[in-house]
């Protein structure tokens, strides 16, 4: 069978702590929103971080954009009265985090210039983006951070649900947002979105495996490179699949603070979904090439898929 106008090479990307930090990112925008709704309402930040773990665990992802209104007790401050839980506490927390993203979202300092280059040297090899993020949330961030114009798809889990009052049957989203969220807003990006199943997250093989396939790839498995920061994740996974796999040591880089934060408001068992906090050892997955900086990637491109 003929091969695709790629011929035959796909490069496969993580997002978080792959082109961009995402923890200190992450962390400073949490603190930013609940500073804001603890100022509004009096409740200690502590106590709102402490009830985030719960949502988080049920909603499946850190990164649930509708927390504010989930909150037990900022529901009760409000006695169930939705617009005005959603005029204030809601509308400052979430402008709150957009400014704070203002300054902390942001990629890595190598990553635009880089996929710059690897676009001019490489323009039939797509870049796709693979991630345990809701889809939504992913491209969310890619548009913010100006880096979705360099990928040829998006491969994210199921966006977020929409949060209902129990007591009134109140939809609890802002009308601007929820009209982005029901129209599967796509930023303006014009190439593959696939919305993954929740099973399919890493470190199962099904969403890589569903990348290889959309790209006609199973058969020609040496002509794939996948990176990603998290040696059991992403290594793993690409080792299990026979895909070449670069190892974002860099993205393992994290402020110790940042993840003492973290650990307050995210459940346990997200930790190890969003962060790589394991270093290499004997035992763990062991890359192909180990990337020190984003810009390492023009040299794993160079050995892995076309051996010079």
């Amino acid at each position: 069978m003929e091969r695709p106008e790629n011929k035959g090479k796909l490069i496969v990307l993580d997002i978080d702590n792959t082109v961009f930090n995402w923890v200190e990112y992450y962390v400073a925008c949490m603190c930013a929103m609940m500073d804001k709704v603890s100022l509004l309402t009096g409740i200690p930040r502590d106590v709102l971080f402490e009830e985030s773990r719960p949502v988080f665990e049920r909603e499946g992802s850190i990164e649930y954009p509708f927390l504010i209104q989930e909150l037990p007790s900022v529901v009760a401050y409000y006695e169930h009265d939705i617009p005005r839980l959603m005029s204030e506490a809601v509308h400052a927390g979430r402008q709150a985090f957009n400014t704070a993203a203002e300054t902390s979202l942001k990629p890595y300092d190598d990553v635009i210039e880089t996929l710059q280059n690897v676009k001019t040297l490489y323009p039939e090899v797509p870049i796709i983006a693979l991630t345990d993020a809701p889809r939504y949330v992913a491209m969310w961030k890619l548009n913010k951070l100006g880096l979705l114009k360099y990928f040829s798809a998006v491969y994210g889990l199921p966006d977020p649900n929409i949060p209902i009052d129990e007591e009134t049957q109140e939809v609890k989203v802002e009308k601007e947002i929820l009209l982005k969220h029901l129209q599967k807003s796509k930023f303006g990006f014009v190439g593959r979105i696939r919305i993954l199943p929740e099973d399919y997250e890493k470190p199962g093989t099904k969403g890589l495996k569903t990348v290889l396939m959309d790209h006609d790839m199973e058969s020609h498995l040496s002509d794939v490179l996948w990176i990603g920061d998290n040696l059991r994740k992403d290594v793993g996974l690409g080792k299990r699949l026979g895909v070449h796999t670069g190892w974002a040591r860099y993205g393992t880089v994290i402020r110790a603070d940042a993840i003492d934060i973290l650990l307050q408001f995210s459940p346990r068992s997200n930790i190890a979904k969003n962060v790589a906090l394991d270093p290499m050892s004997a035992e763990s997955p062991q890359p192909d090439i180990t990337l020190e900086s984003f810009s390492d990637i023009i040299q794993a491109i160079n050995t892995v898929l076309f051996k010079s």
